[in-house]
C-alpha cells in the first residue's frame, strides 16, 4: 500500500460528502435545482476518483478496459451538472455552446458502449506500469477508437463555452471572483480530461490525473460561496421573518387602537373580489358577520342603496376618497357613516385595490345641523370662508345684506363681496385679519362691502378660526353699517349745529369787545379822513402828507375787514375740511379777537409759543372756538386780585403731534369733576349750561386728538388739547 491508495479513496470520500450535503441542501430548498447540480457534479468526481483508482490497480487488459468504460458514465454526468452550474450561476455563457457540449458528450457515452472495449479504445492489448513519487501505477496499451475525436470535441465545446461565459462577466461586478474560481477551475480540470485521454490512447505512461484534487478543492470553495449565499439567505429570511413579525405585532395595535377608537378597517380587493374588514367595521355597518362581497356588507343597509353604491363607484375612481352615506340598522336606528381612505389603480384607471377607514360620523352631523340651525337663527350676517377665500356657509341674514341667496353665495369668492374701488387695499387688510385670526371672535375692523349689482356700502367685520368637519375654517360676523353711519352723519351735524349755537352765543357775549375792536380802525380811518381835508384845505400841494395819510387809511381798513371777516367766518354754518394750518397763528388769532374782552376783564395774557412747530390738519375756525372757550372759562375762574388775574397760553412740541395749553390762576377744579366737566350739561358756574367744554371735546376727537384738565401748583388748572401734525 502506497500513498495513492490512501489519498484517492479520502477525496473520493470527500466528493460524496459534499455531494450529500448539496443532496439535502436540495431536498430542503426543492426549487434551488443549483444544489442537485453540484450534488451530481460532486458524486460524479468521487466516482471518477473510485474509476481512477481502479485503473491505476488493473492487472489485466479486459479489466483495464470495463474499468475505462464504466469511467466515461460520471465523466458524462460531470460534463451535463458543470454546464447546468454555470448557466445557472452566471446565464452570461452562449446557451448553444453548452447544449453543443452536453449532447456530444451524451452521444459519445452512447457510442463509448457501442464501440469496442471503450470510447477511448477499440481493444486493450496489454497493461504498462510507471512510477510516480515511488507509487506504481498501471496504464493502458492498445488500438485507439475513432469515435474518441466526439469526447474530445465535447471538452472543446466545453472550454470554449467557461472562456466565453468568463469573457462576458464584467470585471467590476460582484459575480467576477466567483465566475474565475468556478470557470478557471473547470478549465484546469477539462485539460487535465484532454491530456490524460491523449496520453492514454498513445500508450505513454501518464501521471495520476488529478482530476479528484483540484475538482474537490474547486467544489469546496464554490461550496463556500453559495454556504456565505445560503447565510445570506438565512440571514434575510431572518429578517423578514422579523420583519413580518414586526408587521403582525403592529397589524395586531393598529387594529386594537381602531378598535379602541371605534374606527372599522377594510380592505378590497377589486380584481380578486376578495373583501376583508375588522370586526368594528361589522358593527359600524349593522352586519352580524361578513359576506365577503364588498358592494353587500358596505351598501346592504344604506337607505338609498343601489345609489350610494355607484356614487361610491364614482369616489374611488380618484386616488384618495371620502364618502357619506346614511344606513338603517337592523334595529332601525339611523346612523351617518363615513368612508375615507386611498385606491390603487392600473394603467388604465381602473380601481384595483381600495383601502379604507370607517368612521360612524352621526355624531358630528347632528352638531352641524345644530349649529347649521343656531347660524340660520341668528339676527347677524354669518358667514364661514374656507382658508382660500371662499364662502362655504352664509346664512339668511348674510344672504339678504349681501343681495344674493344662500345657493348664489356658496362658493363665491371674497372679492366679489367687497366694493371695486377699495377691493386691492381692503383684499389685503382681509389677509392680514385671517393671518391674525385666533379661535375666539376678534375685535372689529372696518371694510368696504359690495351688494348685488355693485352697490358699495360700509360693513364691519369680525373674524375667529373654527374647526368643523376636520377642517379650518373662517367664521365672519358681518355688520351692514349703513345705518349706523347715517346716524352719525345726523349726529355730526345735530353737533355742528350745536357748535354753531356756541359760537353765536360766544360773539353775542363778546359783542361789546367786538364792537370797540371795530370802533378803533374806523375812529382812526375818520380821523384821518378829516386830517386830509384839512390838509387839502390849506395847501393842496401838501401831497407826500396826503399820501401818508392815504396809507394809513387803507391799513386800517384792511384791519376793520380781518376783523369782520373772522366774525362772519364764525357766525357762518358750513361744512369745511380740514387743511394744513399752524397751531401758533390760531393761538395768535384768538388773542387778536378776545384782546379788548381781556381789558375790560382786567386779565394779563402771557404767551410761550414755541417756533417752528410742524403743520395739523384741521379747521381753524373750530380750533378758535375751543381756545376761546377755554381762554374764557380760564377768564371766569380768576380770583379778584389783579395781581393774580393771569392766563397763560403754551404750545410745544409732543411724541405725536403739538400739544396747546391754557392754565389759570384760579381755585382750580374739584377733583371728581375733572372728567365729568367735558359731559354734556356739567358745569362749575352758576349759570353755566354746560355744553362749552362738550363741544371743545367733540371738536377736538374730530381732529384725531384729545383734549383733558388737570389742576397745577399752588393753584389754578390747566386744560390741554393734543392735535396729530401733518402726514
Amino acid at each position: 500500500m502506497d500513498w495513492v491508495d490512501l489519498v484517492w479513496p479520502m477525496l473520493a470520500a470527500a466528493s460524496f460528502v459534499l455531494g450529500l450535503v448539496h443532496a439535502a441542501l436540495w431536498i430542503n430548498r426543492f426549487d434551488e435545482r443549483i444544489h442537485l447540480a453540484l450534488a451530481v457534479a460532486a458524486m460524479s468526481v468521487g466516482s471518477i476518483a473510485l474509476f481512477e483508482l481502479a485503473s491505476f490497480r488493473a492487472e489485466t487488459p479486459g479489466q483495464m478496459a470495463s474499468i475505462i468504460r464504466g469511467w466515461h458514465v460520471p465523466i458524462a454526468l460531470l460534463v451535463c451538472s458543470i454546464v447546468y452550474v454555470v448557466h445557472t450561476m452566471f446565464g452570461s455563457g452562449s446557451p448553444l455552446l453548452g447544449k453543443s457540449a452536453v449532447v456530444l458528450r451524451l452521444l459519445a457515452l452512447l457510442l463509448n458502449f457501442a464501440t469496442g472495449v471503450n470510447l477511448n479504445f477499440l481493444s486493450v492489448d496489454r497493461i504498462g506500469h510507471a512510477t510516480w513519487l515511488g507509487a506504481q501505477v498501471a496504464f493502458p496499451i492498445g488500438q485507439t477508437n475513432p469515435w474518441m475525436i466526439l469526447g474530445q470535441a465535447s471538452n472543446v465545446l466545453l472550454v470554449a463555452y467557461l472562456v466565453q461565459t468568463l469573457y462576458r462577466v464584467p470585471r467590476r461586478s460582484p459575480a467576477w471572483n466567483s465566475a474565475l474560481l468556478v470557470c478557471g477551475g473547470w478549465l484546469l480540470l477539462t485539460g487535465a480530461m484532454v491530456a490524460s485521454a491523449l496520453s492514454m490512447v498513445k500508450g505513454q505512461p501518464r501521471l495520476p490525473l488529478g482530476t479528484s484534487p483540484s475538482f474537490v478543492v474547486m467544489i469546496v470553495m464554490l461550496s463556500a460561496l453559495l454556504v456565505r449565499d445560503l447565510l445570506r439567505a438565512r440571514r434575510t429570511d431572518e429578517l423578514l421573518e422579523a420583519s413580518e413579525l414586526s408587521n403582525l405585532r403592529a397589524q395586531r395595535d393598529l387594529e386594537l387602537a381602531a378598535n379602541a377608537a371605534n374606527l372599522g378597517l377594510w380592505q378590497w380587493d377589486v380584481a380578486g373580489g376578495h373583501f376583508a374588514q375588522n370586526e368594528t367595521n361589522q358593527v359600524l355597518l349593522g352586519h352580524a358577520a361578513t359576506s365577503g362581497v364588498a358592494t353587500q356588507d358596505l351598501f346592504d343597509n344604506a337607505e338609498l342603496g343601489r345609489e350610494e353604491e355607484r356614487a361610491f363607484r364614482e369616489a374611488i375612481r380618484e386616488p384618495a376618497y371620502e364618502f357619506e352615506y346614511r344606513i338603517q340598522r337592523p334595529d332601525g336606528g339611523r346612523r351617518w357613516i363615513l368612508l375615507r381612505g386611498n385606491v390603487e389603480h392600473d394603467v388604465g384607471g381602473a380601481p384595483l385595490v381600495v383601502r379604507g377607514v370607517t368612521l360612524d360620523v352621526t355624531r358630528r352631523k347632528q352638531e352641524a345641523d345644530l349649529l347649521r340651525t343656531l347660524l340660520e337663527a341668528a339676527p347677524s350676517a354669518l358667514l364661514v370662508f374656507d382658508e382660500s377665500g371662499s364662502v362655504r356657509y352664509a346664512n339668511v341674514a348674510a344672504a339678504s345684506t349681501f343681495g344674493y341667496s344662500q345657493e348664489e353665495m356658496a362658493g363665491m369668492e371674497v372679492a366679489a363681496l367687497i366694493a371695486e374701488e377699495a377691493r386691492t387695499q381692503d383684499l389685503l387688510l382681509w389677509r392680514q385679519f385671517v393671518d391674525s385670526a385666533r379661535n375666539e371672535m376678534g375685535g372689529a375692523h372696518d371694510l368696504h362691502g359690495q351688494r348685488r349689482g355693485g352697490e358699495p356700502f360700509p360693513i364691519e367685520v369680525r373674524l375667529c378660526r373654527v374647526v368643523l368637519e376636520d377642517r379650518t375654517r373662517i367664521m365672519v360676523a358681518v355688520t351692514d353699517l349703513s345705518a349706523r353711519k347715517k346716524v352719525e352723519y345726523e349726529m355730526a351735524m345735530e353737533r355742528e349745529s350745536v357748535a354753531h349755537l356756541a359760537r353765536v352765543t360766544m360773539l353775542g357775549e363778546l359783542s361789546g369787545s367786538l364792537a370797540h375792536e371795530l370802533n378803533q380802525p374806523l375812529a382812526a380811518i375818520l380821523s384821518n379822513a378829516q386830517a386830509a381835508q384839512r390838509i387839502l384845505n390849506r395847501d393842496p400841494s401838501d401831497l407826500d402828507q396826503v399820501q401818508e395819510i392815504l396809507a394809513d387809511i387803507v391799513e386800517t381798513d384792511r384791519r376793520a375787514g380781518q376783523v369782520i371777516s373772522r366774525l362772519r367766518s364764525m357766525l357762518r354754518r358750513e361744512a369745511r375740511e380740514f387743511a394744513p394750518l399752524e397751531i401758533n397763528e390760531v393761538v395768535q388769532d384768538c388773542v387778536r379777537l378776545m384782546r379788548n374782552d381781556l381789558l375790560n376783564r382786567r386779565v394779563s395774557c402771557r404767551m410761550n409759543l414755541m417756533p417752528g412747530l410742524p403743520d395739523c390738519p384741521g379747521d381753524p375756525i373750530q380750533l378758535q372756538q375751543v381756545l376761546m372757550n377755554l381762554m374764557r372759562n380760564a377768564c371766569d375762574a380768576l380770583p379778584d386780585d389783579p395781581a393774580n388775574r393771569i392766563i397763560r397760553i403754551r404750545t410745544h412740541r409732543t411724541e405725536t403731534g403739538v400739544r396747546a395749553e391754557v392754565v389759570d390762576t384760579g381755585s382750580g377744579i374739584p377733583e371728581d369733576m375733572l372728567e365729568r366737566i367735558f359731559t354734556p350739561f356739567e358745569t362749575t358756574k352758576a349759570t353755566g349750561m354746560g355744553m362749552g367744554l362738550a363741544v371743545c371735546r367733540t371738536i377736538v376727537r374730530a381732529h384725531g386728538g384729545r383734549i383733558w384738565a388737570e389742576n397745577v401748583r399752588p393753584q389754578g388748572a390747566r386744560v390741554s388739547f393734543d392735535l396729530p401734525v401733518q402726514g
